[in-house]
């Protein structure tokens, strides 16, 4: 038994992408192989009048564009759709985070959603009203009427989470320990790679 496999180069690209399809097609010529089928492949240019070929691409682009036919998940891994979710989700999040005017804060911190996801953070309550500006400072507490001065105890500007960070005095030694630690940590990241 013989059989000839025609097949469009730009169907290879499509292949790329789901290799599921790839894989369902190296199967099942393989079991036309043991089944004694030779089969031939063969490059055909797209509309070239081979019998069934243009038949073949018309299918094609009606299932693509029809909205009606039910999609069937039983041959591709559940991994694979996940993943696919997944990434369409991290999306649909980039663009809101991108598009909104609230958030600000949690932007500067966290400007890239995929890049924030591959973080390793331990959440707590005060780690998450510092990167969502929501840390009761003064500069916070003035902003809702609560207190009259947004000023630091310091004297050296208003007590906003940047300043309480990097520049008041008060955290100069535990901010220099943390410090030490990091680039102790980071140093020995880079010493362990080289």
């Amino acid at each position: 038994m013989s059989n000839n496999i025609h097949r469009q180069p730009n169907n290879i690209g499509q292949a790329a992408k789901h290799p599921y399809i790839a894989e369902e097609i190296r199967g099942k010529i393989t079991e036309m192989k043991e089944s004694d089928w030779k089969t031939t492949h063969y490059w055909v240019k797209a509309h070239t009048g081979k019998g069934g070929n243009e038949l073949a691409d018309t299918l094609a682009k009606w299932a693509a564009t029809n909205k009606n036919i039910q999609e069937s998940y039983n041959k591709i891994p559940k991994s694979v759709v996940m993943k696919d979710l997944e990434e369409e989700n991290v999306k649909k999040w980039q663009r809101k985070l991108t598009q909104t005017t609230k958030g600000r804060t949690t932007k500067e911190y966290f400007p890239d959603v995929s890049e924030r996801l591959k973080m390793k953070l331990q959440l707590t309550q005060n780690f998450t009203a510092i990167v969502s500006g929501h840390e009761k400072t003064r500069d916070y507490l003035h902003r809702f009427k609560i207190i009259e001065e947004p000023t630091c105890p310091c004297g050296k500007g208003d007590q906003k989470t940047d300043h309480t960070i990097y520049a008041w005095e008060r955290l100069t030694k535990k901010r220099d320990r943390l410090k030490k630690r990091l680039y102790e940590k980071i140093n020995g990241q880079l010493t362990k790679r080289t």
